[in-house]
């Protein structure tokens, strides 16, 4: 399965989530604009806490937040009650390989390499055909996932999950990293103080190329639109970090 909570694992702490995840440069602008034009309602995938769906939110466009973990969705929810914005965003505990919507929509976002969760690639085409059948015709998918350092894999690769660093946006969190290269999956094994006991989380994604991530795009009956190397629309070279994608579903 893609997704797979034990007690204790990272997002099932949503504090230590929120410390350790910024998003990566222009993501909130980005993605709210993106449901500006659209008009909206947008469906966010891995709706987390609310980063990103709760700008759109106040921006006044209604956002669907789909996310398989409880303790994200009651985050989500609180802070959506705190700011009026309740009415704007629907939360819907759910997977998104299978997830449904009531009525088509004219932009599904999948932020901050959420579609990485997608262990294989029968997940990752779940995930886009579902995607592809919540989307009006003429509607867009957006999503941004990191493009991969074959020389951190590979470094990765020798030291195994023996080297600790700091995780995320917080050097309070340590991270110990092991990469299965014939699979393309990371499993990064964290750790924290929490009051006089250490906590641990497990969090796991498997990475996708660019010509991977075009053909699944391709197969999933997407025509891809843009592909740019930052959330500010800069172009996509051989040193981007970053593969911000943006499809869409044929038809008027």
């Amino acid at each position: 399965m893609c997704y797979d909570f034990p007690v204790d694992s990272y997002y099932e702490a949503p504090e230590v989530y929120d410390a350790t995840t910024t998003g990566v440069p222009g993501d909130v602008d980005f993605y709210r604009e993106l449901a500006l034009a659209s008009g909206g309602p947008v469906v966010e995938l891995g709706v987390g806490t609310g980063r990103i769906a709760l700008p759109i939110a106040a921006a006044g466009v209604e956002v669907i937040g789909v996310d398989l973990a409880p303790a994200m969705l009651a985050v989500a929810q609180r802070r959506a009650a705190e700011a009026g914005l309740a009415d704007r965003l629907r939360l819907v505990e759910g997977d998104m390989r299978t997830f449904a919507v009531p009525e088509t929509v004219p932009l599904v976002i999948i932020p901050f390499r959420t579609f990485l969760h997608d262990l294989t690639v029968e997940d990752q085409q779940a995930t886009l055909a579902a995607a592809y059948r919540a989307l009006l015709p003429g509607g867009h998918l957006a999503l941004n996932v990191f493009s991969p350092d074959l020389r951190l894999i590979e470094r990765r690769m020798m030291q195994g999950a023996r080297r600790s660093e700091p995780f995320g946006a917080s050097r309070e969190v340590l991270a110990e990293h092991a990469v299965q290269s014939g699979s393309q999956v990371v499993t990064s094994r964290l750790r924290w103080k929490e009051g006089g006991s250490v906590r641990r989380a497990t969090l796991t994604l498997r990475y996708v190329f660019r010509a991977e991530m075009a053909d699944l795009l391709e197969q999933a009956g997407f025509e891809v639109e843009a592909l740019y190397g930052d959330c500010t629309g800069g172009a996509f070279t051989e040193t981007s970090t970053e593969m911000v994608w943006v499809a869409r579903r044929p038809g008027h």
